[in-house]
């Protein structure tokens, strides 16, 4: 069957644009430019000044486009009527904006998959593969049920990481104000009692004193000193040397190191499941899973596995000979490999990975909270032991 007439089937013939298109071409009516984006938003056509700006289109509107789509598609509806069904029950501006390209697109005769990848901050690339592997396979709706389980683990995993991140990360806030208000309003009082017996007070009462006076009179240049710093860091991190540093400190650290390790490896097992069992060619699957990897060195393993892939050898050999793959999840791909079973196997030690991860989180969230709370308390302690040596040492004070 022709290409055109397939296309024809599955999206509707050209000849079917609604009629504002007609009228678009038509001699004196106003010029129609197409839908752009820009950055992570979509960008409205021009001459809607007046209308809202786009909202950013985030992870779970994507999952609610597939999993809309997948359910619509399935039940037999052809696919622009289902993108247009979905663009008027939306509200969100910058998904409808995304979805009106699309749909204008497809009516046009460009396929799906094309249409997508116009888009690429909004649709990655491994939504793009599946659909263009759907096209050629004609299981769309199988294969949009696929993305929405992928984005949906994957949306799982980042929020129990981000949870046993932003607990500590609160608790380090909030020990630093203390702090600095005890530094800036506790400790000028003692300052004036202190004042002209520095000579006899103890070394951290000394030091907190000198803190207190350098906040408060210098605050701009402190100020100063730590916009200075954060945006060097951030600029830093920001370069590939940065972000280098910054994806080996992740897996490198004590507690949250292990739980980004297993984020990462399910998020690659996940996804070569799910490349090797939409028909995606390996050393495509593989290209894509370095990209979604989200950290170098995993990238680099995968990326190193394609080149060793295109010269015969098979994936369990160069998993083995990486330091942060288990040896048990090389095991287990090889058996994959002999049996045939290699989807079924990842799709397992994508599973086992992310149990793994969320008792890791429960361990580590135990762990981290007395942790935080002893840190405070000593931190906190020791400020008021050292605004109350002097009280302890006060006859050698009046004598003075």
């Amino acid at each position: 069957m022709p290409l055109t007439e397939v296309t024809e089937r599955r999206y509707g013939r050209t000849g079917d644009a609604p009629a504002s298109q007609d009228a678009a071409r038509r001699p004196g009516a106003p010029e129609m430019k197409p839908i752009g984006r820009q950055g992570g938003h979509a960008v409205a056509p021009a001459g809607a000044g007046s209308s809202p700006r786009p909202k950013k289109i985030k992870r779970d509107d994507i999952i609610f486009l597939a999993n809309q789509l997948a359910v619509m598609v399935d039940t037999g509806v052809p696919l622009t009527e289902a993108l247009d069904s979905i663009n008027e029950q939306t509200e969100h501006t910058g998904l409808k904006a995304v979805i009106s390209d699309v749909s204008v697109q497809v009516r046009a005769g460009v396929e799906f998959s094309a249409a997508l990848a116009r888009h690429p901050r909004v649709f990655s690339k491994l939504f793009v593969s599946l659909m263009r592997a759907s096209e050629v396979s004609g299981t769309m709706g199988k294969m949009l049920r696929r993305v929405t389980q992928y984005l949906k683990a994957e949306r799982d995993i980042r929020k129990q990481i981000k949870g046993a991140i932003i607990y500590p990360a609160c608790m380090l806030c909030f020990c630093t104000l203390v702090v600095a208000m005890i530094l800036i309003f506790v400790m000028p009082r003692f300052e004036k009692v202190y004042a002209g017996k520095a000579a006899v007070l103890p070394a951290p009462t000394r030091v907190l004193l000198a803190m207190s006076h350098g906040l408060v009179h210098y605050w701009y240049a402190v100020l100063g000193v730590i916009l200075a710093v954060g945006a060097a860091i951030y600029w830093y991190f920001r370069t590939e040397s940065g972000k280098t540093l910054l994806d080996k400190v992740r897996i490198s650290l004590p507690i949250i190191g292990p739980m980004y390790r297993k984020s990462y490896l399910a998020r690659s097992m996940r996804t070569m499941a799910t490349m090797v069992g939409s028909g995606v060619g390996m050393l495509d699957g593989l290209a894509i899973t370095a990209e979604v990897a989200g950290n170098r060195f995993y990238s680099q393993i995968w990326t190193n596995l394609a080149d060793r892939v295109s010269e015969g050898s098979g994936l369990a050999e160069h998993l083995r000979a990486s330091r942060i793959i288990p040896n048990t999840v090389a095991q287990m791909v090889s058996t994959g490999e002999r049996t045939g079973k290699l989807e079924l196997v990842m799709d397992r030690v994508a599973e086992f990975c992310e149990d793994d991860l969320k008792t890791s989180i429960k361990s580590a969230t135990s762990l981290i909270e007395p942790a935080m709370i002893i840190v405070m308390g000593v931190v906190i302690g020791g400020i008021a032991m050292a605004l109350l040596l002097p009280v302890f040492n006060v006859s050698k004070i009046m004598v003075r």
